[in-house]
């Protein structure tokens, strides 16, 4: 996916720190390729996560995927009985009766938590009481004239405390004398998210603050707007989801050691994947460092000296070191050749076999292992692909010199000549041919050109016959 000429995607997703944040992206744009410069744009990171927010593969409208949670099919498959999805829509559209999208969706979504916690007939109960209200409070009448000031809750309170006792009826009184305020005149009201910074702009100007203060005010918040959470807080409308596109590399990769030191990298990962202690893997290395780029000592002509370059190299090449270890520990493969040393020995068998007959019985003990508990089954999934990968290694591979003239005999043989081939390749009919000495990937090459020679030689017959 990412286009970019240097050794990793670190140089493109992440801008160098300049101090400023919107001045450090504007430069780390302009020395961006075009293709890294799509990537770069369409992509976040959050942690070592790279993403991208996408549509949906169908596109729709906002309002029809706000909706799609008020839907019968919807209430359907949230509960378990039909008759309650249908008293539920019928009475979500009674509450939601000249409502938008999202005041559907935010309703449907509020009263299926609260059915997941109290259950299906009390919040159905709840709903059927606070549609009936907001029926008769919104039942229009004929020379209706908005009345200025709170529409007065006392009569809807009485009405309620008329007609039941219960507990209930006081939370609907409540809630039918908030929703009246609301909504006099049949209009609907909704509240804004509080904006400090608006509130404290607005306090400066009516305070009567001067015009260089108010736009010193300004370029503060603009510089705050600029810091974000990097990526790990995402806005998004409903219809939208993140998409994981990779992992970001790290920093430091073994290409920044110097040539002389490189050697260190697979000595790493070769230690680490054996099992050995991380305190005994990191001494080794640090003694290595000391050999390679020693800070300190004696000349030939016994004179002391101190390296301050060598010690900025050890510095850098522990970093290294310590990204790549940080890579192994990420690996999955590499954890579990150092966890397991069943999984090791099973992927090292696997992997040196030259026969297909020793994959084969690798992958049987693999078997007994996991039904005993000694193999993990994402381990023996890991041995299966590891199986069928060396078979195609196999099985592609140049023939072997007997292989090779018994395949070009059979090419050239007669029909009895086949026939022959045919007994003498099944089973134990003559153990001293060359074939059963073959390795089984080549076996199975050979009796594939047999089987195609024959069919070639049987339709060669029946044409002649014809």
């Amino acid at each position: 996916m990412f286009a970019t000429n240097t050794p990793t995607n670190h140089s493109i997703f992440i801008p160098f720190d300049t101090g400023s944040p919107r001045d450090g992206v504007m430069q780390h744009i302009s020395r961006l390729g075009s293709l890294a410069r799509l990537d770069f744009e369409r992509c976040s990171v959050a942690g070592e996560i790279i993403f991208a927010v996408e549509a949906d593969a169908v596109p729709v409208s906002q309002s029809d995927e706000e909706a799609r949670i008020g839907t019968l099919a919807y209430a359907m498959r949230k509960l378990e009985h039909a008759e309650d999805a249908a008293e539920f829509l019928r009475c979500l559209n009674a509450i939601c009766e000249g409502g938008d999208a999202r005041c559907r969706q935010t309703t449907a979504s509020h009263y299926y938590h609260e059915i997941s916690e109290r259950g299906t007939s009390v919040v159905l109960k709840e709903m059927g009481w606070l549609a009936m209200q907001l029926a008769s409070l919104n039942t229009v009448t004929e020379g209706w004239e908005e009345v200025d000031g709170w529409l007065d809750a006392e009569p809807v309170t009485a009405t309620v405390a008329e007609q039941s006792k219960e507990s209930i009826a006081a939370f609907i009184t409540e809630e039918i004398a908030s929703i009246a305020r609301m909504t006099h005149g049949r209009r609907k009201s909704a509240c804004f998210l509080h904006d400090e910074y608006g509130e404290w702009l607005s306090d400066l100007e009516a305070n009567g603050a001067n015009v260089e203060e108010l736009d010193e005010a300004f370029a503060h918040i603009e510089s705050l707007a600029q810091y974000d959470e990097g990526g790990a807080v995402i806005v998004m409308s409903s219809h939208e989801r993140t998409v994981t596109c990779g992992r970001l590399d790290p920093e430091y990769a073994a290409e920044d050691l110097p040539e002389h030191a490189q050697y260190l990298v697979s000595e790493l990962r070769r230690h680490y994947a054996h099992g050995r202690p991380l305190e005994e893997l990191w001494d080794d290395l640090h003694a290595q460092l000391e050999v390679l780029f020693p800070t300190a000592g004696k000349t030939e002509t016994g004179q002391t000296f101190y390296s301050h370059a060598n010690r900025s190299w050890q510095q850098l090449v522990r970093q290294v070191l310590e990204a790549i270890l940080s890579e192994c520990q990420q690996d999955f493969h590499l954890t579990a050749l150092r966890n397991n040393p069943s999984y090791r020995q099973f992927h090292k068998t696997i992997r040196s076999a030259q026969d297909a007959r020793l994959i084969s019985e690798t992958m049987k003990r693999a078997y007994e292992a996991r039904q005993a508990g000694m193999l993990p089954l994402k381990h023996f999934t890991a041995l299966k692909t590891a199986a069928e990968l060396q078979r195609e290694r196999l099985g592609s591979q140049q023939l072997s010199t007997k292989a090779f003239r018994l395949v070009q005999e059979i090419q050239s043989a007669s029909e009895a000549r086949l026939r022959y081939f045919s007994w003498a390749f099944y089973g134990a009919n003559q153990p001293a041919h060359v074939i059963h000495a073959l390795p089984a990937q080549e076996q199975a090459r050979v009796w594939a050109t047999l089987k195609t020679r024959k069919e070639i030689v049987t339709q060669k017959v029946l044409r002649q016959a014809i």
